[in-house]
């Protein structure tokens, strides 16, 4: 069986039965869906424009130019343009008449507002714009950006290093970081980059992090570390919550990439899709293997309640009521640990008993 297609028995557990409860953990309500700025210095923005080996996109403003006014208020909160700016920048926000925006709008030569000016980590400029062009119009500029020789050469020489076997863990973060930027595809490095690592760094809460940021696809050590190593729940503090949230969040970017891959294939996998995911809440034929084997193989990776009970109404539906039974016991059981209400469980409990 295909990998990618057993591992999406994940998916249909986060879509099934517990779809609001685990996409009201994943996704957070008070993050802002726009543009997110970077608080600092000048110097802390480089600083972390070298860690995470980006360029810079800094907008440069006054508090008395209407377009400045307009793109703030129109494209900054605006959703496309946080998603891509925040993936591929560290962003940043200088009024060219107050405190380092004097200095930094001399050193660049900005005579006119608004003007974004994108930068490398050690300061050189790359790339200019002036003026507000529309949402759109930033979109653009952002893959322009991207696709400047500048940017590409430093990829280029990355790709010439791996492909002679350079295997350091910085240089392999770097590179990552740098292919990600580009939209280049990152999962053969990431898995180089925890191969490297020695154990003791593999599973800290810094590694989980990054790996959870750059992943790209379920067929990967990565996928299997972000399982493995993910905080159980409830989480027991503040940071570990967090953690889950950030390690829930790729789990269901990834699973859901996925999915919408091979629901747009015809192939016999997608019918076997359709039996795992749909058909567990109706009747259907007796040829109900494949989707079990998902089941169980979610449930040796992802072992929850929502799992167990997906196992469960697979189990019934293939006429296997003591299996189900047992395994919906363990679905309550395990709702009860992690502070779920078991009632709807319990009810369907009874209905496979009266079998």
């Amino acid at each position: 069986m295909n990998t990618s297609i057993s591992r999406l028995i994940l998916f249909f557990v986060l879509v099934t039965t517990g779809v609001s409860e685990a996409h009201t953990f994943i996704l957070p309500s008070n993050d802002p869906p726009g543009i997110a700025f970077f608080k600092g210095s000048w110097k802390d923005v480089l600083a972390e424009a070298k860690r995470q080996n980006k360029p810079v996109f800094l907008d440069v403003y006054t508090t008395w130019c209407p377009p400045c006014k307009r793109m703030a208020n129109e494209a900054f909160p605006n959703a496309k343009l946080g998603a891509r700016y925040n993936v591929h920048f560290i962003n940043y926000q200088l009024d060219a008449e107050k405190g380092e925006g004097l200095t930094l709008a001399k050193q660049y030569l900005v005579a006119s507002y608004p003007t974004s000016l994108f930068i490398a980590p050690n300061g050189d400029l790359i790339h200019r714009a002036v003026g507000y062009g529309g949402i759109n119009a930033m979109l653009v500029q952002a893959d322009h950006v991207l696709a400047l020789p500048r940017l590409k050469s430093t990829v280029a020489k990355g790709d010439k290093a791996y492909a002679e076997g350079k295997r350091d863990p910085n240089f392999l973060k770097k590179y990552l970081q740098t292919r990600q930027s580009l939209n280049r595809p990152t999962s053969d490095v990431l898995d180089a980059y925890l191969d490297a690592l020695p154990e003791s760094e593999r599973t800290a809460t810094e590694t989980i992090r990054f790996v959870a940021g750059v992943i790209e696809s379920a067929d990967t050590k990565a996928f299997d570390l972000l399982i493995s190593d993910r905080p159980g729940l409830p989480a027991p503090d503040s940071a570990q919550e967090g953690l889950s949230k950030e390690i829930f969040g790729a789990l269901d970017r990834v699973l859901s990439s996925t999915a919408n891959r091979v629901g747009s294939s015809t192939t016999h996998d997608e019918q076997l899709l359709e039996k795992g995911s749909v058909n567990s809440e109706r009747d259907a034929p007796a040829d109900w293997e494949p989707a079990l084997a998902w089941a169980e193989h979610s449930i040796h990776l992802y072992r929850t309640h929502n799992s167990l009970h997906t196992y469960a109404r697979l189990l019934n539906k293939a006429g296997r009521t003591q299996d189900a039974i047992n395994a919906q016991k363990e679905a309550i059981r395990e709702a009860g640990k992690e502070g779920w209400p078991t009632r709807d469980y319990e009810d369907e409990l009874a209905a496979m008993n009266q079998m």
